[in-house]
């Protein structure tokens, strides 16, 4: 046979293996890629077990978390003058003026009392944090942990902060500037029932405001603003809310400091598998 013939057959014979060789990459890059898929639909099919568990598990504690209000009422206004001998008494009055800088460190004290109910059948355990006082007389005393038993209301709490007219006129000026209010009293209420796979309950608490202004047309010198609403009541000075939203944690060991994890699903939208890697 000729040398053609010989030439043409090796020809064909190599371009058979090649198309085997093709063919065979295919079936097995399917063969991956449909691995892969099963694989994914597997971990998607778990995560959404494990949430499904970890709400039920949620919904569970929700159902025996403690029925605690926390409330925020007589916001005082005008604002206290501030006084080293106990609970301030004394407002100051509309239109009193501070001559910048030899009156700007006299102090305000901004005070909103907050209630705080147990609606529930068993007691619950408070914790309190910053700026908050049980307002005894004579003097406020820092807001410890305390007991509160079902059906029981604190009436004599209240969360108070004293302010320089410096650092009010700074929150004015804040305001003016469309900026969040740099001073303020802030704390926080904690309620739990003890239980060590239970949830604690967080209210964070903030009353801050522009109880001062400058007074028009007469540099360094500020007064007690007015408030525009009926009553005068201050609410368009002061910034607070009456009902703080409550955080919620979720514990599976109180003891040990180890949370319930929040319930995450991951869903691949698209559907297609992690790319090959050559």
């Amino acid at each position: 046979m000729s040398d053609t013939f010989w030439t043409a057959l090796s020809a064909t014979a190599t371009a058979a293996a090649f198309v085997a060789v093709t063919w065979q990459s295919f079936l097995t890059r399917r063969a991956v890629v449909t691995a892969q898929r099963a694989l994914v639909t597997a971990d998607q099919a778990l995560i959404a077990a494990q949430a499904v568990a970890l709400d039920a598990a949620r919904t569970r504690l929700d159902g025996q978390a403690p029925a605690v209000s926390v409330r925020l009422h007589d916001v005082q206004w005008p604002p206290y003058a501030w006084t080293p001998h106990g609970m301030p008494v004394n407002p100051w009055p509309n239109g009193y003026k501070w001559h910048f800088p030899a009156m700007e460190e006299e102090r305000i004290v901004l005070q909103a009392h907050i209630a705080v109910q147990n609606h529930g059948p068993v007691h619950v355990t408070l914790g309190f944090q910053g700026d908050l006082y049980f307002a005894t007389d004579p003097r406020p005393s820092a807001a410890t942990s305390n007991l509160l038993f079902p059906g029981q209301r604190i009436h004599t709490l209240v969360l108070q902060k004293d302010f320089t007219i410096k650092e009010l006129s700074e929150n004015y000026e804040a305001r003016q500037a469309g900026l969040p209010l740099p001073h303020r009293a802030e704390g926080s209420v904690t309620a739990h029932n003890g239980s060590d796979n239970g949830v604690t309950d967080v209210w964070d608490v903030v009353l801050t405001g522009c109880p001062v202004r400058p007074v028009a047309e007469r540099q360094g010198l500020w007064e007690v603003a007015t408030s525009s609403l009926p009553n005068d009541s201050g609410e368009d000075l002061l910034e607070y809310e009456v009902q703080p939203s409550r955080r919620r944690m979720y514990w599976v060991s109180r003891r040990r400091g180890e949370q319930l994890p929040e319930p995450i699903f991951t869903i691949n939208v698209s559907g297609e598998p992690p790319a090959i890697q050559p």
